[in-house]
């Protein structure tokens, strides 16, 4: 028993009427840390007669031997019937959202690094609460999931929860229909780590927010760790409860944003090599497909089920995935190169590869190599901007047109013979399409 309870019981047992302290007080549990002390009553009517009649003497009791502590009243739910609450509303982790399954890049390194340091401390993280936001298909449930597996794989005694937040609306609704509320929220008190996926949904549910925000503050006083995932800041979460706002927003926010190109890639060459697609799928025709869908992994999970489906159904050797085979299986997915683009961009994209400078392409320099990546931008400039001949010839040097036309052609052919510059070019096309 808590130590501070030992000492407020004798000194209620005092001051109490004996059938009120009896009846009402001596039934309670304490559970007691360097700042809180959790009263658990044996029922929610005792856990309301609390409230009501006696909630203010208890507190001033407790002031009395430890004025730092803060004082918490809630229901002790049963072991068994714990074990029929989690049954009917925990979720499970999906077993493929681990950290060994995620693909980084420059678009989820921050949060990756901040999720794994919470996993890995989650008893003395400062990040509480944790939120993930971002657009839909970025992976976010897929960070807080390996969150959970690895904090259960840490301490193997924690008590995790996740809970989707419209399976969280469902509970609190089918328990307020049937006088279960206090079970329900008990239950989600319990936890060492919560985790909510899309807790902007709650928005414009009131009685959803208003318990919500009790477990919330209980957890967040009892120093346990909660982790959502949003698809937007919680500020801006229209009809979502002020104290929500604010609650949300003290801790970490982070972002998600849709992957580069090179991750698009790897997360297409991650998952065509699992179990569940297991096709040959080579670099130079991720790079392909991740130059053309630019928008979420969800989108491109499903570009490659269809073209798993296509290879499948098809007949063709898996061995012979190429880009023509690509266009026949996703052409409605595949979107038009964009034109029009800027020639300082085709120019600083072009260096980049080459690994020279924008200068270099408008020197005199006769290196094979600058003279190379200097076809190759005046090649691509010609393709994808409308400029003339004379006015591309301006942008590399004040070279003429008939330099430009030479540039052209000595590209058009190298594209045909030599793979290397045809590589090049579609690497160079793909960073294009994708600024």
């Amino acid at each position: 028993m808590s130590k501070t309870w030992a000492k407020c019981l004798n000194t209620l047992k005092d001051t109490l009427p004996l059938t009120i302290f009896s009846i009402w007080v001596q039934p309670l549990k304490a559970i007691e840390d360097d700042t809180n002390l959790s009263l658990l009553a044996p029922s929610a009517s005792v856990k309301n007669y609390i409230n009501r009649h006696l909630k203010h003497k208890i507190k001033s009791v407790v002031a009395q031997h430890n004025k730092n502590l803060k004082i918490f009243i809630g229901v002790s739910t049963r072991p068994e019937e714990l074990v029929r609450v989690a049954k009917q509303h925990n979720t499970p982790l999906s077993l493929e959202y681990t950290f060994d399954n995620l693909v980084l890049g420059n678009a989820n390194q921050m949060a990756y690094g901040a999720t794994r340091q919470i996993a890995e401390n989650i008893k003395t993280s400062p990040y509480n609460p944790f939120i993930i936001y971002g657009g839909s298909g970025l992976g976010k449930t897929h960070l807080m999931q390996a969150a959970g597996h690895l904090a259960k794989e840490r301490n193997p005694n924690i008590k995790m929860l996740y809970v989707p937040l419209m399976d969280f609306v469902k509970n609190i609704t089918s328990s307020l229909r049937h006088n279960t509320i206090e079970d329900i929220k008990t239950y989600y008190q319990s936890a060492d780590l919560l985790l909510v996926d899309d807790i902007h949904l709650i928005a414009g549910k009131e009685k959803s927010q208003e318990e919500f925000f009790h477990i919330f503050n209980f957890l967040f006083s009892t120093k346990k760790q909660i982790i959502f995932t949003c698809d937007q800041p919680p500020k801006n979460i229209r009809t979502l409860e002020e104290r929500l706002k604010t609650r949300f927003s003290q801790g970490l926010n982070l972002q998600l944003t849709p992957p580069e190109l090179e991750m698009r890639a790897a997360i297409l060459l991650n998952k065509a090599h699992n179990a569940k697609i297991n096709i040959d799928l080579t670099e130079d025709t991720a790079l392909f497909i991740a130059g053309h869908i630019t928008s979420n992994v969800r989108d491109l999970e499903g570009a490659l089920l269809k073209l798993k489906a296509f290879v499948d159904f098809s007949k063709i050797d898996h061995s012979f995935i190429t880009k023509e085979v690509v266009e026949s299986a996703l052409g409605d997915l595949i979107k038009p190169q964009i034109k029009n683009i800027d020639i300082n961009d085709i120019q600083k994209e072009s260096a980049k590869h080459y690994a020279i400078t924008v200068s270099d392409l408008s020197s005199k320099s006769r290196k094979q190599h600058t003279v190379l990546a200097r076809q190759m931008a005046i090649y691509i400039a010609h393709e994808l901007t409308s400029l003339s001949l004379t006015a591309i010839g301006k942008h590399f040097g004040n070279r003429d047109h008939s330099t430009v036309i030479h540039s052209i052609d000595k590209i058009e052919r190298k594209r045909l013979e030599e793979a290397t510059v045809k590589n090049d070019y579609d690497l160079i096309k793909l960073k294009l399409a994708n600024l």
